[in-house]
């Protein structure tokens, strides 16, 4: 099949990811600190959480796709974590507006294996598409370079609560692992207390840690207080006039973001390379690309 981009870990880009693929009203957004969890004000349908990879034996047991509602899916192509990891929470969560798209996904692979879930995503155009809308031009390839140093793999898996119970959901696992029964008030403290342990254990060694949760849009969940206010109040509007310029303004900061992220992304994605090799060639077709280079090496010895 075709291939799939490696696509940076920021919550810009994984919105953008879940608008395009057709959800509506869900964002990422990113944890600075792991007890930040109990506090979001938003619902939190799942977490994404990224690490370093590493080869290592897992005792834990999985469950057997047969006798699990849980949605898991093989992750079969390389570069794909970071969007079946979001899949992964998006297929199990039933309050979510899905979207044509994967609502038929969601049926069309309701009774599959792991593995036929994860070669059905590969094989999917629409998400492999908008995927690949996030891949960045390289002037070089480098992959047939060799190197003294091993490369860093990253990868990513998601937590999730389904059906009374914590799971984990790791595509390069064999199904979804099971970490204990839960409810909707006890899931993310017991989420906390299964990354803190994850994080401890790879604290000597490890930094490059990064947590993200997939939750309501704050601007809709506004949009939505603001309309149920406007419609109790209507023989009376003015009594709640602050309240209403107050979330308006709330609604307005969230439109900034979006927008600061829709710019973001528009620079992941453009082609910068004809304009450097075209300042590289002007510089030196006035010999300045010297001078600039000799003060480099300079600065850097």
């Amino acid at each position: 099949g075709e291939s799939w981009c490696t696509i940076e870990s920021d919550p810009g880009v994984f919105t953008e990811l879940i608008e395009s693929i057709g959800v509506k009203n869900i964002e990422v957004n990113e944890l600075w600190s792991i007890d930040d969890l109990k506090s979001s004000t938003n619902k939190v349908h799942g977490v994404i959480f990224l690490f370093k990879w590493r080869p290592e034996e897992d005792p834990r047991p999985v469950t057997a796709w047969q006798e699990s509602e849980v949605f898991f899916a093989k992750q079969i192509v390389n570069n794909a974590c970071a969007t079946q990891a979001i899949l992964s929470i998006l297929m199990n969560c039933k309050d979510i507006e899905l979207g044509e798209t994967l609502q038929n996904f969601r049926e069309f692979t309701a009774s599959m294996s792991p593995e036929l879930k994860g070669l059905s995503i590969s094989n999917s155009d629409v998400i492999r598409t908008v995927h690949n809308s996030f891949s960045q031009e390289q002037a070089f390839s480098l992959e047939d370079i060799g190197s003294s140093e091993k490369e860093d793999v990253y990868h990513f898996i998601s937590y999730i609560p389904v059906n009374g119970a914590l799971y984990e959901l790791d595509g390069l696992k064999a199904g979804p692992i099971n970490l204990g029964p839960c409810n909707d008030s006890d899931w993310k403290k017991k989420l906390i207390d299964v990354i803190s342990e994850r994080i401890q254990r790879y604290a000597e060694s490890e930094t490059g840690f990064n947590l993200l949760t997939v939750v309501e849009s704050r601007e809709a969940l506004l949009r939505a207080e603001l309309a149920s206010i406007e419609q109790s109040l209507k023989d009376d509007p003015s009594s709640a006039s602050a309240h209403i310029d107050e979330i308006n303004a709330q609604i307005l900061v969230e439109i900034e973001k979006k927008q600061r992220w829709r710019e973001e992304n528009i620079r992941r994605k453009h082609n910068y390379i004809p304009f450097v090799i075209n300042l590289l060639k002007m510089l030196a077709d006035n010999d300045k690309l010297q001078p600039l280079i000799d003060k480099a090496v300079t600065e850097q010895s």
